[in-house]
């Protein structure tokens, strides 16, 4: 038995083969190399202020704890597996190998911008870590096929997608309001989002697909 009869391989997965090797080679360059760790930071109020620009995407590829590290590298390979696949399934090999990345970086610059925005007076504030890219491939990956089927052992009424992304979105609107719990709970909330809609964008069918489900769960809950 191959290791890869388990794992995708990396012409199923080449960007979870290549973003997670980066990442976790940056971070521990960053874990021990302060210069470095503080080159690549996101610093909103000096962003703001038009300097270090750069770090809306270099931030990204760096961490604070090991912890924060393999739990965002553990799911940004499977979520980026789930990405490609499925672009690559609704518009070819072409596109998702040319799509993905950009949606990577779009999914890592945007949720930044918000914060940079929020957090643009406070000096003290700094942000590192990929979880915006982890939390927009989950809302992608819920909004890009509405209706698939998706059971859940903890929540009964739970079968597709589209009820998982309202679940993940009353969670974290729920989380938001737990303070001093150690996230970045707008951070996760805007990149959630982000992510879904940037799902419309690319399979816009995915629209017209929800509206049954929405009108089902309606009925069901009256």
């Amino acid at each position: 038995m191959s290791l890869f009869d388990v794992l995708p391989t990396f012409y199923e997965s080449p960007y979870s083969y290549t973003l997670v090797p980066i990442v976790l080679i940056s971070s521990i360059i960053g874990f021990y190399r302060k210069t470095y760790f503080h080159a690549l930071l996101l610093h909103p109020y000096e962003v703001a202020r038009g300097k270090r620009i750069h770090t809306l995407l270099t931030s990204a590829f760096i961490h604070r704890s090991w912890l924060h590290l393999l739990f965002n590298s553990l799911i940004i390979y499977a979520l980026a597996y789930d990405m490609f696949g499925c672009i690559k399934q609704e518009n070819g090999l072409l596109t998702a190998a040319l799509l993905t990345p950009c949606l990577f970086i779009i999914l890592i610059v945007v949720p930044n911008l918000f914060q940079v925005w929020i957090k643009r007076n406070n000096f003290f504030f700094t942000s590192v870590g990929i979880s915006g890219l982890t939390l927009g491939l989950y809302g992608f990956g819920l909004f890009f096929f509405p209706e698939q089927k998706a059971d859940n052992i903890f929540i009964a009424w739970v079968s597709n997608s589209l009820e998982y992304w309202i679940v993940a979105t009353v969670f974290l609107f729920l989380l938001s309001f737990i303070p001093k719990i150690g996230i970045n709970r707008q951070l996760h909330i805007i990149a959630f989002h982000t992510g879904s809609f940037l799902a419309l964008l690319v399979r816009p069918e995915s629209l017209a697909e929800m509206w049954p489900l929405i009108l089902n769960l309606t009925h069901e809950n009256t």
